[in-house]
């Protein structure tokens, strides 16, 4: 009979013929999933607790399918993105932490009480719930074309208990003019054609959050009007977007008519948010 600290032992260690194998972090991730226990318990397991054949089979399971690249929101479930537990499933991408860096320059600026921001394409809702968390007196609300994101999304908001607006619809197209104070977005933008898309991790992933066209930057064509529609005279625009995107998402801001154009670098130094203000 298997026991925990026995599978546990064997899970984890490395062997030749295994040069792939699920790192050891991630292994008691999935046992605490499994298992419905916080990590000090998994580890501090008994070395005579058996484990259930049907845990062990669900385990093995899991650790085959995150070695096989499926990421591993997925399989637990859940992530957390700006100290926020969040809901994840297959229906939205997973958070990264480089889109802490959008939150971060939107929290640069000031947001007032009664403020109106808005998250457009927000998928679990994490920019917007990042947002009300550290802005609650603002006006916040998201959309998204997909109803399935937009269920995460609201199951988010109420699991958080925080007040957020979602609806459906594309980009900007229901935002009264000279309304907003605020836009962010992380919108798809790798190229149709970039292989990356086929890659493990990110062909789990909804390909309709990932695929910004020919070029990459199709949302980013249509957010821009659009935003500069919905700002009001100081309100800004922020996006996420590849790390060679900069200059080209500078030029599209600026035609489009937004000013103090700039691009920020994140975690890893790589330039990932750009933001204009529209000055009327």
């Amino acid at each position: 009979m298997t026991t925990v600290r026995g599978f546990l032992a064997q899970a984890t260690r490395p062997t030749p013929e295994s040069p792939g194998r699920c790192p050891i972090q991630e292994v008691w991730t999935l046992g605490c999933h499994i298992l419905q226990r916080p990590l000090a318990q998994l580890l501090a397991s008994d070395t005579t607790e058996s484990l259930h054949p049907e845990d062990e089979a669900r385990w093995r399971d899991l650790i085959k399918r995150r070695t096989n690249g499926e990421p591993l929101a997925y399989l637990v479930g859940h992530t957390e993105f700006w100290s926020l537990a969040l809901k994840i499933t297959p229906d939205v991408l997973v958070p990264r932490p480089e889109t802490e860096i959008l939150v971060e320059r939107a929290l640069s600026g000031t947001i007032a009480c009664g403020d109106r921001c808005i998250d457009a394409g927000t998928g679990s809702g994490a920019i917007a719930l990042a947002l009300k968390k550290e802005r609650p007196g603002a006006s916040v609300a998201a959309c998204d074309r997909s109803p399935k994101a937009l269920t995460v999304a609201r199951a988010n908001a109420r699991a958080l208990g925080l007040e957020v607006a979602f609806w459906a619809g594309s980009w900007l197209d229901a935002i009264e003019a000279r309304s907003c104070a605020l836009i962010a977005s992380n919108p798809p933008y790798i190229e149709s054609g970039d292989p990356c898309l086929d890659d493990d991790g990110l062909r789990y992933e909804p390909r309709a959050a990932l695929d910004g066209g020919s070029d990459g930057l199709a949302a980013f064509a249509a957010l821009v009007p659009g935003a500069v529609r919905a700002l009001r005279p100081g309100g800004r625009l922020l996006v996420e977007h590849g790390y060679a995107q900069g200059p080209q998402v500078r030029v599209l801001f600026e035609r489009g008519g937004l000013g103090d154009v700039s691009t920020h670098s994140d975690y890893a130094g790589h330039p990932r948010v750009t933001e204009g203000t529209w000055h009327g």
